[in-house]
């Protein structure tokens, strides 16, 4: 069963070489033929020495000097091309592994995202698949060019016919051992430098996303002495690995100069006894030669190989996630569709405790339904199960009384607009992120969506928008998102306390332009604010995870206890801020209705 995975992970990793056939064939192409020129020349070397030189033959020096020019230009050239196309699959195999993940990670729901960290998925997509990237170039011309190279010089040093091979067979017996305990103190260092990368990742994510709180609380030292400690446990861990990697070049090195040292001295005596010609001992060095540098080479790659087959295997880890959430059946939903929850249950995996318990409520055209609650009660949670951000546990929803697993995401999602909690604003221009909520918008649709929004802080379409829409204040963005929310015509709105930024005037301004909005479609607005849902058809009032009571505003103001709570501290907060003298961008609820609900007091 293992196996079998394995088999199918490696196919999906190798997968995107598909698209590169014919660049494949033209590396091993200019692979054969760069092997065929290094182990041509050290026999011309020879050839030189023991014929040309020795009869004292300059015409036969020439020629075959002239070949041995033309092998390495042929040499040259083919290894240019190899190095050519090798960057360019490998440059392209990233490229398309990178989509392939990207790919995957879109599909992911909430579930998926918080089982892998958004840090590592970061790492994963960028760090660990260049890391294969790497290997492949490496593999294309050095791990696929070594073998050959070695075994050709094993047997073009073998047609030599001399008695000095035991030479490099202890040699290469020298070099055995280290190249064993170095594999074996390297290993587990490589998977934990990676999980390592992955905490930096979240660290300085972290620390950046929240520098204005580091600042107001004067936790800088803190917060550097947070992230100096994640960087020293990397570093330190680095230093081990490439100290280690790093004793090879020196020891290689003394290894590889002994080897000539001992060929030349044993060589000699046969060349003294006439058993050798100087030119084959040339031509024995030059293969033994490559032969060891073609070993080692091989040998660095196997050091590696730990460190790759780590990238690989997270790269894999999010390729073969198995999708939480995927499509149904149905990919048309009828016309002025309903929504509605039936019995819903909702708890995280793996948690046993439920954050939704037996929720029902019916989204209808023309029908704005409110949902109010405390902090941790689920009212989020709720807006999240429509789209399919998440699914039920228990219960179920019903788009026009079937399931909802059994229709289209895309089908679902191109009903419904949804506003989040936190205002989201993507780099570039207004125009650019109004387009995300309508790609075929015109500007006149823009312009009408901005408007009903209340957007009047622009001054054209083109204007800029920094990254995380740094350059607007927090209600200048939800007022872009509502706009972007509002362009399009959708059947269902869905606002999750988007409205908590606007100040009291310009709440009733954009509520006011939104009332066109529901006579077509269905609106669900959840909202800490009194005033934000008061004249919703319905209000559901949560209190851990459970309905305790829906209705009219006046009809929870009579008989919800939790409801007229909320009025009535809204209300003291409101007469607060106007005894105090100041003025509150939170006053809620209005003089008529605090007279109205306090008897005329």
């Amino acid at each position: 069963m293992n196996l079998t995975k394995t088999l199918k992970t490696i196919g999906k990793l190798i997968k995107p070489l598909k698209k590169s056939i014919i660049p494949l064939f033209l590396i091993f192409l200019f692979l054969v033929i760069d092997v065929y020129c290094n182990l041509t020349l050290p026999s011309y070397t020879a050839d030189i020495v023991d014929i040309g030189i020795q009869n004292t033959d300059f015409n036969y020096i020439i020629s075959v000097g002239t070949m041995m020019m033309a092998m390495v230009l042929i040499g040259v050239l083919s290894t240019i091309g190899l190095s050519y196309f090798s960057s360019k699959v490998s440059a392209a195999y990233g490229r398309d592994l990178r989509k392939i993940s990207y790919d995957k990670i879109l599909k992911f729901s909430n579930f998926e995202l918080n089982k892998i960290s958004r840090a590592s998925l970061i790492t994963r997509n960028t760090n660990d698949v260049y890391q294969i990237q790497i290997f492949l170039g490496l593999f294309f011309t050095t791990i696929l060019f070594s073998p050959i190279l070695g075994i050709g010089s094993i047997i073009k040093a073998l047609e030599l016919g001399t008695n000095l091979m035991w030479i490099i067979a202890v040699t290469f017996a020298a070099l055995i051992i280290p190249f064993i305990i170095i594999f074996v103190k390297t290993v587990p260092y490589f998977s934990i430098m990676q999980e390592l990368t992955d905490k930096i990742n979240q660290t300085s994510r972290e620390i950046l996303i929240g520098m204005p709180v580091i600042k107001a609380f004067i936790r800088q030292d803190y917060e550097e002495e947070r992230f100096e400690e994640t960087n020293e446990d990397f570093r330190s861990v680095n230093l081990k690995v490439f100290r280690t990697l790093l004793v090879l070049l020196p020891g290689m090195t003394l290894l590889l100069n002994v080897m000539i040292v001992l060929i030349l001295y044993f060589g000699a005596y046969d060349a003294i006894r006439g058993e050798i010609l100087t030119g084959t001992i040339i031509a024995f060095i030059q293969y033994a030669t490559q032969i060891v540098m073609a070993f080692l080479m091989m040998g660095g790659f196997l050091v590696m190989t730990p460190r790759i087959l780590v990238s690989g295997r997270r790269v894999a880890e999010v390729i073969n996630t198995e999708i939480s959430i995927t499509d149904g059946p149905i990919d048309k939903i009828d016309d002025n569709p309903t929504i509605e929850f039936k019995g819903v249950t909702y708890s995280f995996p793996g948690s046993e405790k439920e954050i939704l318990k037996d929720i029902s409520f019916k989204l209808e055209k023309g029908k704005t339904t409110a949902i109010i609650g405390g902090t941790g009660s689920g009212k989020s949670t709720i807006l999240n199960l429509i789209p399919r951000l998440q699914d039920v546990s228990g219960g179920e929803i019903l788009i026009n009384d079937k399931n909802i697993r059994e229709y289209k995401l895309s089908s679902i999602r191109d009903r419904i607009s949804y506003a989040p909690q936190k205002a989201i604003l993507f780099e570039g221009t207004i125009r650019s992120n109004m387009l995300i909520g309508k790609a075929d918008a015109s500007d006149e649709e823009i312009k009408e969506a901005l408007n009903m929004a209340e957007v009047d802080f622009i001054e054209s379409l083109d204007d800029e928008v920094s990254q995380g829409a740094s350059n607007f204040s927090g209600g200048q963005k939800q007022r872009l998102q509502l706009a972007r929310s509002i362009i399009a015509v959708r059947d269902f709105y869905l606002f999750d306390d988007c409205f908590s930024a606007l100040d009291m005037n310009t709440e009733a301004k954009v509520k006011g332009n939104l009332k066109s909005l529901s006579e077509n479609s269905s609106m669900l607005i959840v909202s800490q604010r009194i005033s934000t849902i008061m004249d919703a058809d319905e209000i559901i009032v949560l209190d851990e995870g459970r309905i305790i009571d829906k209705g009219s505003h006046d009809y929870l103001s009579e008989n919800c206890n939790i409801y007229r709570e909320i009025v009535s501290s809204q209300i003291e907060q409101s007469k607060e801020f106007l005894y105090d003298g100041g003025e509150s961008s939170n006053f809620i609820i209005d003089t008529d209705y605090i007279r109205k609900t306090s008897g005329g007091k």
